[in-house]
C-alpha cells in the first residue's frame, strides 16, 4: 500500500487556499493499468481506477509513431519517455460519484457517475519500458527450451512450436508426460537418448519422420500401415517414403508488459518526485 503526501490547498467551493493544510491521502491503487484506444484512434489512455472512494489516475497520449513502439516494441526492454503537457500529453487524478470504469473511455460517459474533483499535471515525464515474452505453448517451458534452433528453420526453439521439423508439433511429441516440469522422461520412441520432438526419425527406421504422412494433410498419426496398431512415423516396421509438401504453420504467443513511471509530478495537490503508475499486460 502506497502513501502520497497531497498538499491540499482547495477548502471551499472555490479552490480557495489556506496555507499550510495538509492531508494524507492513501492512493492504494492496484498499478494494473487498462488501455483504451486502437490503432484507428487519435488518443490512447492507459488507467487505473479503485473504488471506496471512487479514483482514477489517467496517462493520455497522442497516437503517433512513439506509441506504436510503446505498444508493439520490436525488442525486449526498450524504453521511451514523454514530456507531460497538460494538452497532447495529460496526466490527470479525478474523484467520481461512482464506478468510472464505465465512464473513462466511453465517448457518452454513464449517466449515473459524475466527476466530483479533477487535477490535471501542469508537467512531469512519463516512462515506459516495454518488455515481452514469446512462447510457444508447446509443452516445454521456456527456460527449458534448448539453445538454439535445432530445425535450422530459422525459428528459435522457444518459439518454435515444432522443434524439429518433422510436422508433428512438439506438443504432441511428448516432452513432458507428466507436466512436472522435468524433461528426462520425455518420450522416446527409439531409445536413441534423444527425445522425439527432437528427432527427425523417432522410430529410427531410416525414413525421415516428415516423409512418413501418407496422405499429406499434416496429420502423421493418422496415416498407419495395413493392420498396423500406431502410426508409421512410431512403427519401425515400415519405412516407405512419401512426396509430402505439407508445411505446418509455427505459431507462438507474445505477452507484453508495459510498466509506466512517472517522474516529477506537478499537480495542485500532488507533487512528487517519481512514483510508479503501474503496468499494462496484452497478449
Amino acid at each position: 500500500m502506497r502513501y502520497l503526501l497531497i498538499l491540499l490547498c482547495c477548502c471551499s467551493f472555490l479552490l480557495s487556499c489556506n496555507d499550510g493544510d495538509v492531508l494524507n491521502v492513501e492512493l492504494d491503487f492496484d498499478k494494473n493499468l487498462t488501455l483504451c484506444g486502437s490503432a484507428a484512434s487519435n488518443n490512447y489512455i492507459l488507467y487505473d481506477t479503485k473504488e471506496d472512494p471512487f479514483e482514477s489516475l489517467t496517462l493520455l497520449f497522442p497516437n503517433n509513431a512513439q506509441a506504436d513502439r510503446i505498444l508493439n516494441p520490436e525488442v525486449s526492454g526498450s524504453m521511451e519517455s514523454m514530456s507531460i503537457n497538460n494538452s497532447s500529453i495529460k496526466f490527470i487524478y479525478r474523484t467520481y460519484t461512482g464506478d468510472p470504469n464505465n465512464y473513462i473511455c466511453e465517448d457518452i460517459p454513464d449517466a449515473n457517475v459524475s466527476v466530483n474533483n479533477s487535477y490535471t499535471a501542469n508537467n512531469g515525464t512519463a516512462n515506459f519500458i516495454s518488455t515481452f515474452i514469446d512462447d510457444d505453448n508447446d509443452g516445454v517451458p521456456n527456460d527449458l527450451e534448448f539453445v538454439g534452433d535445432s530445425d535450422g528453420d530459422g525459428i528459435e526453439n522457444y518459439k518454435d512450436s515444432d522443434d524439429d521439423g518433422d510436422n508433428v508439433p512438439t506438443l504432441n511429441e511428448k516432452p513432458d508426460p507428466n507436466n512436472d516440469g522435468d524433461l528426462s522422461d520425455a518420450q522416446d520412441t527409439d531409445g536413441d537418448g534423444t527425445p522425439d520432438y527432437l528427432d527427425t526419425d523417432d522410430d529410427n527406421d531410416g525414413t525421415l519422420t516428415y516423409f512418413e504422412d501418407q496422405n499429406n494433410n499434416g496429420n502423421l498419426f493418422d496415416d498407419l500401415a495395413t493392420g498396423a496398431a500406431v502410426a508409421r512415423f512410431l512403427d519401425d516396421t515400415v519405412s516407405d517414403t512419401y512426396a509430402v509438401n505439407f508445411v505446418r504453420a509455427n505459431e507462438f504467443t507474445r505477452t507484453f508488459k508495459i510498466n509506466v513511471t512517472l517522474e516529477n509530478i506537478d499537480l495542485s495537490i500532488l507533487a512528487t518526485d517519481s512514483f510508479e503508475l503501474g503496468t499494462y499486460e496484452k497478449q
